[in-house]
């Protein structure tokens, strides 16, 4: 008899993982129609979510409140839907450059109204829970895309001291709902891997501990659960890209003792995916991976996920780079040896937040086999050398615009001087790098940390250049480049 009810309840969790992976898949491929057509790159402002929230008071199926203010008194806002017993409260961009998930909650509203074949699972769904929704907690880091609050206070180091307004908020919404369940959502490096693999983390999830020691409670042991199911799910669509967040506990994070203060909480990472820079890809899977979560809340087929899912699933390692060119050779003191060169670039907000800039570096030299690219190239038989500084001095940008940059390349600059009175900006979008003033030390300086620009040959002639971080065949040379810099 004991056996019969073991192989019935095997059973049945199969048949409901199938059915939880099929509405995955089902929503994955009908994600266009509810992606939210306004926000289209990461780089939004609170004022280009205000019409979207007040269009949503438009709809009956939503509440929306003002539960508060940040400090340049921007409003904070609880969106609801649903009428039922268990509550799901969902938070995001507590980190101002942090915003991918908050798409995707805008995606889901258009979900959670639209009237199409899923009305069904909507009804259903909406009848069992409750779901709350903070988009957008600290406006004004969002407002100049910074991680930090107008205080330069970290958010989610504030759960305890609660010195800031937006924490004040976010804690006095915690204490009214009593949720069931929390969503904390937030952006990571796009350099992490799944483990020590080739394959960036494209989201990474956490079950936040609620103590040193890290203890699995009742509260815990629901978002582990809940984390291995939708890891499962996920795997269908995105094998091998699922990572776990360190678990370390931090006693003044919001997630960490939201766990503790009895709702079961899931962190929400959205990581890289190549050629995937404004994390549009990565929106879907959050609104895949929440969509799911709310199914998976709703029939409760998390309940019979094993522990042992969420501890098998790679932690994030620091395993990727931009760029890594592999096996090139160099000449420098009379020696002739080969190593790798591993590239990562840093954006920088210009003076719209809407806008940035990249700054790439030299990484790391030497054997870099444990490491992978986004974009990775094995040169062997080429060399490379340090790019040069022109020596005419240029008085505009359209002069330069004008120039023949192969033939530049082919001798191997890198660099134009530029009258510093005619040209104010960081940065330039050429495929070429400006200098106010000649200060080269000599081609074979190349150090951690320096600016990347390299010129690679073949048999003496230039196959490859790099500028900024970013390569360029000398055949296919970009006329729009993002972007040269002000060195």
């Amino acid at each position: 008899m004991i056996k019969i009810i073991f192989l019935s309840l095997l059973i049945l969790s199969e048949t409901l993982m199938a059915q939880d992976i099929e509405f995955a898949n089902n929503i994955y491929f009908k994600y266009q129609n509810y992606k939210e057509p306004t926000l289209t790159s990461r780089r939004f402002r609170q004022s280009d979510i205000l019409p979207l929230i007040d269009r949503l008071r438009e709809k009956n199926i939503f509440s929306v409140n003002k539960v508060g203010e940040s400090s340049r008194k921007r409003p904070i806002f609880l969106i609801s839907a649903g009428n039922g017993k268990t509550k799901i409260f969902l938070w995001s961009q507590m980190h101002g450059d942090e915003s991918t998930a908050t798409g995707a909650i805008f995606d889901i509203f258009n979900f959670l109204s639209r009237d199409d074949e899923f009305n069904g699972f909507r009804n259903d769904l909406l009848s069992k829970v409750t779901i709350y929704f903070m988009p957008m907690v600290n406006p004004d880091g969002a407002e100049v895309f910074q991680r930090r609050n107008d205080f330069e206070i970290d958010i989610n180091r504030d759960a305890i001291s609660l010195q800031s307004p937006e924490s004040r908020v976010l804690k006095d919404t915690f204490d009214s709902l009593k949720a069931d369940f929390g969503f904390n959502l937030h952006d990571q490096s796009i350099l992490y891997s799944a483990g020590h693999t080739f394959k960036n983390a494209a989201l990474s999830f956490l079950a936040p501990a609620e103590n040193f020691e890290k203890t699995i409670s009742e509260t815990r042991s629901d978002a582990i659960k809940l984390i291995g199911k939708m890891n499962n799910i996920l795997s269908s669509l995105i094998p091998g890209h699922i990572a776990k967040y360190k678990d370390d506990f931090e006693p003044r994070a919001f997630g960490d003792n939201f766990q503790k203060w009895g709702t079961s909480t899931i962190l929400i990472e959205s990581g890289g995916w190549k050629d995937d820079p404004e994390k549009q890809y990565i929106r879907k899977l959050n609104f895949v991976a929440l969509v799911s979560a709310f199914n998976c809340i709703s029939n409760q087929s998390y309940k019979s996920e094993p522990l042992e899912t969420y501890d098998n699933i790679p932690f994030n390692e620091e395993d990727l780079m931009n760029l890594i060119i592999r096996n090139v050779s160099f000449k420098k003191n009379g020696f002739n040896y080969k190593a790798d060169i591993g590239i990562t670039r840093t954006e920088f907000n210009t003076n719209s937040c809407k806008d940035f800039y990249y700054k790439s570096s030299v990484e790391d030299i030497g054997d870099l086999s444990t490491f992978f690219g986004y974009e990775d190239f094995n040169f062997d038989g080429m060399e490379i050398q340090i790019g040069k500084t022109f020596p005419q001095k240029f008085n505009s940008v359209p002069e330069i615009e004008k120039l023949n940059f192969k033939k530049l390349y082919d001798e191997g600059y890198t660099n134009l001087l530029i009258d510093s009175s005619v040209f104010k900006e960081k940065f330039i979008s050429l495929p070429i790098n400006l200098k106010y003033k000649d200060d080269e030390i000599g081609d074979s300086n190349m150090k951690i940390g320096d600016v990347p620009n390299f010129i690679i040959k073949k048999n003496g002639q230039v196959r490859y250049i790099i500028i900024n971080g970013f390569l360029i065949e000398s055949e296919n040379i970009p006329t729009k480049f993002k972007n040269g810099l002000l060195l």
